[in-house]
């Protein structure tokens, strides 16, 4: 006596894969969604953390760290071209590696390549970005030697150019943080809740040239610092003197040259970037900005009235 077979035929098992695959293609941006919204509300804490750190560098030594040490160009001689984010090692629970660093600097060490100058520091990372971590540098075809941990958070230097005409060693700038600065908070007359401190940048892995942004440990070439001269995400390719290797999320020019060179905010995040003001507080700021109300936010004390933004 003949029995039916229970079980799916070939059409209704198709059926099936179908709407299965539509659910997880519904499912699927949801989900990148969520990620991304993490992702972001990372970045802004870890901005807020930074920035909490550069007030404790205030607090102990009376002044805000340097910009970069050095000129931004020419640099002193030999290779004192430490940035910003060495003096708030401390401050990021990173105490055991700057005192490592110190030790090496009493014996001349260049501070380019200072031991345990590769190691992550998670807080300066985002995790938006494919290229974290970044910690060597190579040539495609000459390698040279590592560079160290490369970070997306950098400061502001102001709504200029960093090297401008007349002026390429960058010690005069209008933000908060600049080559050889000492700003006080006294110092900042626009006030802390209307002066960007920090902001993110998008790493950029080298190729056969070298990208300087983000490289913390031989901060020269513009590279450490954001200006608020273009909106964040700008098509204005960023001009780190020619070190750099464009990307179209991160363009650059190419072309070496000492004067008018500047960073931008960048991101991955949709639509802008997050940025924190002196008073930690942390911001989105949409690419579609009002120019003229995100340079204001860029300097310490040009007296200008902000908007909303």
């Amino acid at each position: 006596m003949y029995r039916p077979r229970n079980g799916f035929t070939l059409i209704e098992l198709l059926v099936v894969i179908a709407i299965i695959a539509i659910l997880i293609g519904l499912l699927l941006p949801a989900v990148q969604k969520v990620r991304e919204a993490a992702a972001r509300a990372k970045c802004g804490n870890n901005l807020k953390q930074v920035v909490l750190a550069l007030h404790s560098h205030h607090d102990a030594q009376g002044t805000f760290p340097p910009g970069v040490v050095s000129p931004m160009y020419p640099p002193d001689p030999g290779y004192e071209r430490r940035s910003w984010m060495y003096f708030i090692l401390p401050f990021l629970e990173q105490g055991p590696l700057y005192s490592k660093m110190q030790a090496a600097l009493g014996t001349g060490s260049h501070t380019t390549f200072l031991p345990g100058h590769e190691s992550v520091v998670p807080t300066l990372m985002c995790p938006s970005d494919p290229a974290n971590p970044k910690v060597m540098t190579a040539g495609a075809a000459t390698p040279v030697a590592s560079q160290g941990f490369h970070g997306n958070v950098v400061v502001c230097g102001g709504d200029t150019y960093f090297t401008p005409t007349g002026g390429t060693d960058g010690t005069a700038l209008n933000g908060v943080f600049y080559a050889k600065s000492k700003t006080r908070l006294t110092d900042i007359s626009d006030g802390t809740s209307n002066t960007l401190f920090a902001s993110e940048l998008i790493l950029v892995a080298d190729t056969g040239t070298a990208d300087i942004r983000g490289r913390y440990y031989n901060a020269i070439h513009c590279g450490v610092m954001f200006s608020t001269i273009y909106p964040p995400n700008s098509t204005v390719g960023d001009n780190p003197q020619g070190y750099c290797v464009p990307l179209p999320r991160a363009p650059c020019t190419g072309a070496p040259g000492t004067t008018n060179c500047f960073s931008l905010a960048r991101s991955y995040h949709l639509g802008g970037a997050n940025v924190s003001l002196g008073d930690g507080a942390v911001r989105f700021v949409s690419n579609g900005v009002v120019p003229a109300v995100y340079q204001a936010l860029g300097t310490r004390a040009g007296g200008e009235v902000v908007g909303d933004y």
